[in-house]
């Protein structure tokens, strides 16, 4: 085949891609779901170990740069698999923030006020109940830090616009769900090792339980970003507000006197795992799939 050269192009130069690059593209493109998962994990594993091995303190702002890993990690396999076309259709879903107004008030009002009704099996949380309104300017400064920087901007391209229809398509709604709140929970696991964090110990020991229940959380609220997903069309702006409210609760606001207690995220499990089963059982195991769509 001839092969004609851009007029910007040098004559010295030969337009093609290497062989090697072409291979590598090749794999991708014939493994997009493992491409993802270990483009996703890898830097927020290396971050952690290089941390340790360099004797550098680990602390949660430190992570910013490995959570746009999963981010990255989507437009690479959709470059390899599926080339400009599928990265534009990505960037469509990302921008699709047309959906109608009550998905948003699904996420802003509804999900908020569950994430509160968690809080009142906690000793002296009803009595505690003293919205102050002082805090309001800082948790709204908070939230929008951690919706670019702390996460959600970072995540959910990766989870929901790209891993989301692949695994569905794959596995079904249900199991599919099931495996990717699974690899979200995982790709989570060197935060783990920051004492604290998520009321993580020193020893893995201590640190086991509450890791397990993250676990268990993050498959639960998969299925509620599956049906978030599949009824809006796959919406980007929709799936990174929510997220962004399950990391910036509103308890110091509603309720000041209260803490982020171990028992507060076992009952968040415990009621987001029933949100997860009434939403299997009302959509028939579909969770709003109306099968392979995918336009990339």
């Amino acid at each position: 085949m001839v092969q004609t050269l851009s007029p910007h192009c040098s004559p010295h130069r030969s337009p093609r891609r290497s062989p090697h690059r072409s291979a590598l593209v090749r794999f991708v493109g014939s493994r997009p779901l493992s491409s993802f998962v270990v483009l996703s994990f890898v830097p927020s594993f290396a971050y952690v170990l290089g941390c340790i091995a360099l004797g550098l303190p680990l602390v949660p702002w430190m992570f910013a740069a490995p959570f746009v890993g999963p981010f990255l990690a989507a437009f690479l396999v959709t470059a390899a698999t599926d080339g400009r076309p599928g990265v534009r259709a990505l960037v469509a879903d990302l921008v699709r923030w047309r959906v109608g107004a009550r998905w948003y008030l699904l996420v802003v009002l509804g999900l908020p006020a569950v994430l509160m009704l968690c809080v009142l099996p906690l000793p002296g949380a009803a009595a505690a109940f003293a919205p102050d309104p002082g805090e309001l300017g800082g948790w709204v400064l908070v939230f929008f830090l951690v919706l670019v920087v702390g996460g959600p901007l970072g995540e959910e391209p990766g989870w929901r616009n790209f891993a989301t229809p692949r695994f569905q398509e794959r596995f079904g709604p249900v199991r599919g769900t099931f495996a990717l709140g699974l690899v979200w929970g995982l790709w989570h696991l060197p935060l783990f090792l920051i004492e604290g964090y998520n009321h993580a110990g020193g020893d893995p020991a201590a640190t086991l339980r509450p890791y397990l229940v993250f676990l268990g959380f993050t498959v639960a609220i998969a299925y509620l970003f599956t049906w978030l997903y599949n009824r809006t069309g796959g919406s980007g702006p929709v799936a990174i507000v929510a997220h962004t409210f399950f990391n910036v609760t509103l308890l110091p606001v509603l309720f000041p006197g209260v803490d982020n207690s171990f028992r507060y995220e076992v009952v968040q499990l415990a009621v987001f795992a029933l949100i997860a089963v009434v939403l299997v059982a009302a959509t028939r195991g579909r969770l709003g799939w109306a099968g392979p769509t995918r336009r990339y």
